[in-house]
């Protein structure tokens, strides 16, 4: 008998331990289904060798750091409607709400009139461990989402972001060589 909840403890790990929440789940079964919605996963492999290919062929400090975060990335669940459903507000506050209670917290937030822009991360210990875009206009019927698993440092990230700014500063911070100053005669 052990060795039957052993075995089956075993086989359900790899599932637990890779599944997104529950909310996002449930969240893209509802709704990936719908007349001209377009939905793909892409499994998390696929993204690392992606991300190795593409370190290789991009140059710059900045870049080179933001394919080694693409190392750290998951599976990745994309869903796209355009001039489809209109997905109910209701429905996107429910997403929101359900996934502030699984820990998920806000990066970028926009909402103009009734189109909605969320960034939203479930960070855990500093590493980020699922990532969450979503774009929603229910006016044009257009709609975006895209949900990965991570395991994203917080620092990694921050010094992606700081070398990035350093190099978009640099202008600003370096003074110009000094030059003779010129004289000119008076009339």
């Amino acid at each position: 008998m052990k060795s039957i909840l052993l075995a089956l403890m075993l086989l359900l790990l790899p599932a637990m331990a890779f599944s997104q929440t529950r909310t996002l789940n449930k969240f893209y079964r509802q709704h990936k289904s719908e007349k001209g919605v377009q939905n793909a996963k892409v499994p998390g492999w696929l993204i690392r060798m992606g991300g190795k290919i593409a370190r290789n062929n991009v140059d710059g400090k900045q870049e080179k750091m933001a394919m080694d975060l693409l190392k750290k990335f998951g599976s990745v669940r994309f869903m796209y409607a355009e001039d489809g459903p209109k997905i109910k507000q209701d429905d996107v506050r429910n997403l929101r709400k359900n996934l502030l209670k699984e820990n998920f917290d806000d990066l970028i937030m926009i909402r103009q009139g009734q189109m909605d822009v969320q960034i939203m991360v479930q960070e855990l210990d500093g590493v980020i461990e699922n990532l969450l875009v979503f774009y929603n206009n229910p006016e044009d019927g257009e709609m975006a989402f895209i949900s990965a698993k991570a395991n994203i440092s917080l620092e990694a990230l921050s010094n992606m972001i700081k070398a990035g700014m350093e190099e978009k500063m640099e202008d600003y911070f370096i003074a110009p060589e000094k030059a003779e100053p010129v004289s000119q005669p008076v009339l």
